[in-house]
């Protein structure tokens, strides 16, 4: 597994906001490497911090924010989303990631919260 350094992270359209019937925009995140470039909606917010791994095909966006303390892992095979959790209180995180899993590296948590991901 690897970590993916370049990407951009933006806001998506007006015509996709509109089209997918949201009142705000959400994020996209674009990256290229050797098999493409690939653009993936996002259910992170701007204040998160977002680390970005790829291992066989598979781009994986774990998402924390320490201060309303949640934790959410989306994965991604092409352009398509084969799933996601999201952990929303100390007591989700503390039994999934363990004591303090919040602050654990990013590559140790996506490898436990991948566990999780039906795919």
């Amino acid at each position: 597994m690897y970590v993916v350094k370049n990407y951009s992270i933006k806001k998506e359209s007006i015509e996709d906001m509109v089209k997918g019937k949201r009142f705000n925009p959400s994020l996209e995140i674009t990256f290229t490497d050797k098999t493409g470039t690939y653009t993936h909606k996002i259910g992170a917010g701007n204040s998160d911090y977002k680390d970005v791994y790829r291992e066989n095909g598979i781009t994986y966006l774990l998402t924390r924010n320490y201060g309303l303390s949640y934790v959410g892992l989306e994965v991604f095979k092409g352009n398509d989303k084969l799933g996601d959790i999201f952990l929303q209180s100390d007591w989700d995180i503390d039994e999934f990631l363990g004591k303090n899993g919040i602050e654990k590296a990013p590559y140790n948590i996506i490898k436990i919260l991948d566990q999780y991901i039906e795919v």
